[in-house]
């Protein structure tokens, strides 16, 4: 199992090296589409059972951080993580996400809500007033 990683992160190593990463300590989207399409990077793809159809999807997963620069060990992380098909943690782990994301959303919205009654309350009193004020009538006296 060990020389099985080993073997996949020197040809993850090998991949960076031909997307001109070592010089620059990463690749950006430019510099991972334009080898993308090369056989030999697809050919290491798919030894790692990694099918990049959508390249940019597949960048901006591989991009953690968000920076725009995949760094060498946000590559290989990436690309180990990636490969092969999906665990049933790993869908078990969307489930779990997506259903706290909808929960939350949810309480969001009614905080929302809530909120904007109590704006639209108050500016409904406001324009009361005003129209009130307006018709010459005294605050001491609403």
């Amino acid at each position: 199992m060990l020389d099985n990683k080993e073997s996949h992160l020197q040809k993850l190593r090998t991949l960076f090296s031909k997307m001109g990463a070592e010089e620059a300590g990463g690749i950006t989207f430019g510099m991972f589409e334009e080898k993308i399409n090369s056989q030999a990077v697809r050919e290491y793809f798919e030894t790692l059972g990694l099918d990049v159809w959508d390249p940019w999807s597949f960048f901006k997963l591989l991009d953690s951080d968000g920076g725009g620069f995949v760094e060498v060990e946000e590559f290989f992380l990436g690309c180990l993580r990636f490969s092969g098909a999906a665990k049933a943690m790993d869908v078990g782990k969307l489930i779990q996400d997506q259903t706290w994301l909808i929960r939350s959303q949810g309480r969001f919205q009614r905080y929302m809500e809530d909120e904007l009654c109590q704006v639209k309350d108050g500016l409904t009193t406001m324009a009361d007033v005003l129209s009130a004020m307006s018709r010459g009538v005294s605050c001491t006296q609403l």
